[in-house]
Formats: structure tokens, C-alpha cells, sequence
């Protein structure tokens, strides 16, 4: 072999070289950045996963199914989970609580995971008085908090993701909205600094205005975040609905709080409120914009 040649044959070797070093690295970066981003598709899993357990309507097997799914998912993740076991009406109710370590929780992430008892606007009278599924009234709020579980940093300020029974039966007899969230804020110690509750968030197609009680300081933040990361579409910087929800009990305590919500779903309390009503596009809108917002609460 020349000279030439044998420099040419150790250039083409070094060059390959390099060509692999360069794609095990891209490789490492990719599995690094997945296994610390928001997934919507994981999330969207979720969601159906949830639905396929059927209804979870407070006290039903399909409620208690959820929850122990939850608390499974929550500890695998790594976070310490309790349950608020109480009652109101004298009905049940199970609030599901993660934690991180002892730390008072300065942010607390809520959703409800409870579904409605009767599809009462369902267009057909004899659906009326079926049990929905909530794919989006429900399911992906709690999508969203599981993907969170999974992927807020270890260091980030001390957040509690709380699932909340017993939200969705109010105007039926012997029942009201927002029980869990009631019996969380009544009997549970907290002063966070921050309280952000999602709630229908998976709308495939999502619109999300400022809600009109919300703490305006924190909205603004949250609203800016999702701005700076591209989803100004999705939230949208106009006030439309004052709404009565899981944030509800803790404005009326003092704690500034926030409800995410897309009031203008149209399969709302329906049997077809399904997860082909649900875009993975949607909840990661939400889920990113949470994600980083907490991160940078905590720099």
C-alpha cells in the first residue's frame, strides 16, 4: 500500500469513527431530552386508559380502579401519594395527594378524576341518565398531572399534584360541585403560594381564555410562559367565563389560584365526550407550558 493510499485509508477510517461518535452522542441527547420533556402522546395514553376503565363516577368500581392506577403510576414516578378519605353529603370521597419529600407544598397542581353521574346534555333524552366518560372532563387533567409526575425535576420548588373526587355532580339531587376540592381546603393544612387546577384541557380543538376569577398575577405568568413557547393559540389573553371549580375553594380561603379550563367544549357532560375528541397536541400544549413554568418559578 502507497503512502497515499494509507493516508486516504485512515482518513476514511477517522471519518467514520467520527460519523458514529457523532450518532451515539445524538442518540444519548435524544434519550436524554425525552426522558425529561413532556410527552403529549404518554399523556394521550393516559387518557385513554382512563376510559377504558368506564365511568369513575364517586363511589363506582371504576373510581376506586382509577385511583389505585393513579397511585401506582404517582409512586413508580417516584413521588410519596396519600388519600384524603372523607365525606360530604354522606357520600365517600377520596382525594388522591403526591408528594415529594416533607416540604410544605409552595405549588399545588389539581384536577379532578371523578366523572359525571348522568350525560344530562346529551343530545338523545335516553342518554340523558347514563354516566359519561369523560375523555376530557376528567381524563385529561389527570393525563396532565401524570406526565408532570413523571417529568418535573427532582429540584424543583416543593409541588404537590392533587386529584380531586367528587367535582362533577352538582345540579343532581343530593349532590353539589366541587366536593373534593371543598373537603381538600377545609381539612387539609396548606398555604401555597400558587394553586393551578386544568380541567378539560384536551380539546382537539383547544381554546383557553383567562378565567375571569383567577388570580390575574399568575394567570399572566402562566400565560406568558405558553406565549414564549409558541402556544399563544391555545391560550388565548381574553377573559370569557367566570367559572365555579376546583379553584373556587381555595380563592374563597385567600390562596391565589387559577383554573386552565376550555369552557367551550361541545361534547361537555355527553356520552361523547370520547378520546377521539382528545388531541395529544392539546395536552402537551398545556402540560409543556406547566412544566416550564414551575422550572422557572423555582430559578
Amino acid at each position: 500500500m502507497t503512502k497515499r493510499n494509507s493516508i486516504l485509508y485512515l482518513t476514511i477510517i477517522f471519518s467514520l469513527l467520527a460519523l458514529v461518535l457523532i450518532y451515539y452522542s445524538a442518540s444519548f441527547i435524544d434519550r436524554e431530552v425525552d426522558s425529561v420533556s413532556f410527552s403529549g402522546e404518554r399523556a394521550y395514553a393516559d387518557v385513554v386508559t382512563q376510559v377504558e376503565m368506564g365511568n369513575r363516577v364517586s363511589g363506582s368500581a371504576g373510581n376506586e380502579q382509577v385511583r389505585q392506577w393513579m397511585r401506582a403510576e404517582l409512586e413508580s414516578a417516584g413521588w410519596d401519594v396519600e388519600i384524603q378519605q372523607t365525606e360530604r353529603f354522606g357520600h365517600p370521597i377520596y382525594n388522591v395527594i403526591a408528594k415529594r419529600g416533607d416540604e410544605p407544598a409552595q405549588i399545588i397542581l389539581g384536577a379532578h378524576y371523578d366523572t359525571r353521574m348522568f350525560a344530562d346534555n346529551d343530545p338523545l333524552f335516553a342518554n340523558r341518565s347514563l354516566p359519561t366518560l369523560g375523555a376530557n372532563d376528567g381524563a385529561s387533567g389527570v393525563a396532565v398531572l401524570l406526565e408532570l409526575a413523571r417529568t418535573l425535576p427532582d429540584d424543583s420548588v416543593p409541588v404537590w399534584l392533587v386529584f380531586f373526587d367528587a367535582e362533577d355532580n352538582g345540579r343532581i339531587e343530593g349532590w353539589d360541585w366541587i366536593l373534593g376540592s371543598r373537603a381538600f381546603v377545609e381539612e387539609i393544612e396548606i398555604n401555597p403560594q400558587a394553586v393551578v387546577i386544568v380541567d378539560m384541557i384536551g380539546d382537539a380543538n383547544l381554546n383557553i381564555h383567562l378565567e375571569k376569577n383567577s388570580n390575574h398575577i399568575i394567570r399572566s405568568e402562566i400565560w406568558s410562559t405558553a406565549e414564549r413557547l409558541g402556544y399563544a393559540d391555545v391560550f388565548i389573553n381574553t377573559e370569557k367565563y367566570a367559572m365555579l371549580d376546583d379553584h373556587t375553594p381555595f380563592l374563597e380561603k385567600g390562596i391565589p389560584a387559577v383554573d386552565i379550563i376550555d369552557f367551550d367544549y361541545e361534547y361537555w357532560h355527553t356520552l361523547a365526550d370520547t378520546p377521539d375528541k382528545v388531541s395529544a397536541d392539546s395536552l402537551l400544549a398545556v402540560g409543556d407550558t406547566l412544566w416550564h413554568w414551575v422550572v422557572e418559578r423555582g430559578q
